[in-house]
């Protein structure tokens, strides 16, 4: 089953592409969508990912990685009926 993945802190310098790497290294990522930085500079993204044991991985080995110079968060999403990506 397919899941969705909520990513904040993220760098502004950090690119979808950039996502999208640091993810494919857990299995394949159907896409990566980064939101508009917030005041404070941190980003947000999601990234879907096809299969939702691969995903749980993917929670597991980079809660907590490095990319552009910092630390990112990474959560499971889940889905209610009506309300598009809640976190988890």
């Amino acid at each position: 089953q397919p899941m969705n993945l909520y990513v904040s802190n993220i760098a502004p310098a950090v690119q979808a592409t950039d996502l999208q790497q640091m993810f494919a290294g857990m299995g394949q990522v159907l896409y990566a969508k980064l939101a508009a930085n917030s005041a404070d500079g941190a980003g947000y993204a999601f990234v879907y990912v096809p299969n939702a044991e691969r995903a749980r991985s993917a929670v597991a080995s980079l809660n907590g990685a490095v990319l552009g110079g910092e630390k990112i968060a990474v959560s499971e999403m889940s889905e209610r009926p009506g309300v598009v990506g809640t976190r988890k």
